[in-house]
């Protein structure tokens, strides 16, 4: 099945926005999770900082590659995997044609209290 996205329609958004919740929730290494359809189904995400407070970054390398395929064998088209270090999706990466297709951040309680 491709999953070629049609803003128009919503059964395409629920689809995508189910699988990813569904890879989200069986990655606890993954605090927030942005999905952006531009060209391209783009997915930003930010890392759990390491128990000691220090750098994702040696996660990210290790698992992005690894990340980045199970994305596309889920949604079954290209994705772009992309690291977010502060947190929040700067809004500079998202060109003026571009939507949010998911976000996932039930990990950030801090954000509903």
């Amino acid at each position: 099945m491709s999953l070629a996205l049609d803003c128009n329609d919503s059964s395409d958004v629920t689809v995508i926005s189910t699988r990813l919740a569904k890879w989200y929730n069986t990655h606890s290494s993954i605090r927030r999770l942005w999905a952006i359809e531009e060209d391209a189904l783009t997915i930003y995400v930010s890392l759990e900082p390491t128990a000691d407070g220090g750098d994702a970054l040696p996660l990210w390398l290790a698992m992005s590659r690894e990340w980045r395929n199970d994305l596309q064998s889920i949604m079954s088209r290209a994705v772009h995997l992309r690291l977010v270090s502060s947190g929040e999706l700067p809004p500079t990466d998202v060109n003026g044609d571009a939507f949010v297709v998911a976000e996932a951040d039930w990990r950030e309680t801090w954000i509903y209290a």
